[in-house]
């Protein structure tokens, strides 16, 4: 009896991991299947310093300098304006590249169908900006540094749902949530976002458990990645003090940390001569001169503080639609107690605000062209690891999760296969910040003129049309989501059988009044 329970419980747990890898398989997949080859000043910037360190052990780009607007001139000589460690993370990648053949073009790579993300500056075809020998290191750069910690990410949130033992299954809430965020847009580009929020992520969670000094590495890695993460460092070694009052988890944190900062501080020190000067303070595009001074930063303005929260151009809110439900649930918690007393040793809370705030206080908050607010992505992560894992426990209504839900799947959508990441600032017509959403403006046009976006693994790979390749995505996410909810609930019953008894609990309770009137009266 003994050893057929023992073998009847190894099979569920190998179906239980085949579940799980599967799960990751396929969200890749997913995540993968908009692989950016758009030669933006971005990318490009993050790209050009692996080409050079490979080719000739330098971060300098002198000779391909005029490939990217995002570069920095410090003497007589050009660097990326980004933070160095997705760059030199992708060196060994690219050395195998080249090694194995994978990095070979032709005059041809990159061009083969039509480039519209231009359109709203210049009539020419994007085409024209191609730089085809950097076409296999963007591909490279998505897939690893984008797509790749994109589904893990995903993977870690159903993980933790599993283990809290969530009210509703974790499938279609962890789908809909990521994928109907402004996060996607960004996966499988060679953007520094997306891997500074996976190492911040992996921190948070590992703080929480106590594990201060891997919390405090992946932390100094954050910022090895994106400067204004640097403030995550003292803000969180102060709420580790205020929860343990040791300060052996304060030290443990901050030795983890230091690598980072050290790493940093040595890379602004043989540019420059300057090891507490960022590199991005010698920013030679026109229009982030500001950034000279002080960095940029100032005081939160009205336009920031709505435009980085509520507004449909740059909006925290509107671009995760999601957190909109888990606020009605926080606000319904924080009427009926004081959460606030236990504030300033909330790990999330106390990182939330000032960096919400320093980001806000940029003259550059609107993140440049960007669909949704790309700077405050590393926050976004954590909010949503969070809010899905809180929205598990509790009792949400279908019809207003699938309306949140939806809202944000059919914007992230059309961003998606239109102009991704795309979305002009203005900066050359009405300010930095144009009035009205990106939607109306910019995305819903394209839609309707049947400018897709030509940059999917069927488009490049099997000369599928890029309108087919989109309306594919969007079955094959429906398809995927279906069929892992179904899975699941052959794999964890528990949440069915929870379902059906309690209406008979229900019952039980009801009629235990009248068993008692019968035993008084007689």
């Amino acid at each position: 009896m003994i050893d057929t329970l023992r073998q009847t419980s190894g099979q569920a747990t190998v179906k239980k991991r085949m579940f799980l890898l599967c799960f990751f398989a396929v969200n890749l997949l997913l995540a993968s299947f908009f692989i950016d080859t758009w030669c933006t000043p971005n990318p490009v910037s993050h790209a050009l310093p692996v080409l050079t360190l490979v080719d000739s052990g330098t971060f300098r780009i002198d000779a391909y300098q005029n490939f990217t607007g995002d570069k920095s001139k410090v003497g007589a000589h050009y660097y990326s304006d980004k933070a160095p460690l997705p760059s030199l993370l992708a060196v060994p990648f690219y050395w195998l590249m080249q090694k194995t053949g994978l990095a070979k073009t032709t005059a041809n790579t990159g061009k083969e169908e039509p480039i519209y993300i231009w359109s709203y500056v210049s009539q020419t075809d994007g085409r024209a900006f191609q730089f085809p020998k950097i076409i296999p290191l963007l591909v490279m750069g998505g897939l690893i540094f984008s797509a790749l910690p994109f589904a893990i990410m995903i993977l870690l949130t159903l993980l933790k749902i599993l283990e809290v033992d969530g009210n509703i299954s974790p499938v279609p809430l962890v789908m809909f949530s990521f994928y109907g965020s402004f996060v996607f847009v960004f996966s499988g580009t060679f953007f520094n976002h997306i891997l500074t929020s996976f190492f911040l992520l992996l921190s948070y969670i590992f703080i929480k458990d106590r594990r201060y000094m891997l919390s405090g590495l992946l932390a100094g890695m954050s910022f090895a990645c994106e400067s204004p993460v640097a403030i995550v460092i003292p803000v969180w070694a102060l709420v580790c003090w205020l929860n343990e009052k040791k300060l052996k988890c304060v030290f443990l944190f901050c030795i983890g940390a230091a690598p980072g900062v050290v790493f940093i501080m040595l890379y602004n020190y043989f540019i420059s001569g300057h090891p507490f000067t960022m590199i991005n303070a010698y920013s030679a595009d026109r229009v982030f001169q500001n950034i000279h001074s002080g960095y940029g930063f100032s005081l939160p303005t009205l336009a920031s503080l709505w435009g980085l929260s509520f507004s449909m151009y740059m909006g925290l809110l509107p671009h995760i639609p999601i957190l909109l439900l888990c606020g009605y649930f926080l606000i319904n918690e924080m009427i009926k107690r004081n959460p606030f007393k236990s504030f300033w040793k909330n790990y999330l809370v106390m990182f939330s605000v000032p960096f919400f705030l320093l980001i806000a206080s940029s003259f550059a908050w609107w993140g440049g062209w960007s669909y949704g607010p790309r700077y405050l992505m590393c926050l976004a992560f954590i909010l949503l690891y969070e809010g899905i894992i809180y929205l598990s426990r509790k009792k949400v209504n279908m019809i207003a999760f699938l309306a949140f839900a939806g809202f944000g799947i059919l914007t992230t959508w059309l961003a998606k296969v239109t102009l991704m990441y795309m979305i002009p600032d203005g900066t050359s017509q009405n300010g930095p910040a144009p009035g009205g959403d990106s939607f109306s403006k910019f995305i819903i046009p394209q839609f309707k003129e049947g400018h897709f976006n030509a940059s999917n693994i069927l488009t490049l790979g099997f000369d599928v049309p890029a309108s087919a390749a989109a309306y594919i995505w969007l079955m094959l996410f429906i398809t995927v989501t279906l069929f892992f909810s179904f899975w699941y609930r052959r794999l964890y019953p528990k949440t069915i059988a929870i379902a059906k008894v309690t209406p008979l609990r229900k019952t039980t309770r009801q009629s235990r009044p009248k068993a008692n009137q019968k035993n008084n009266r007689k």
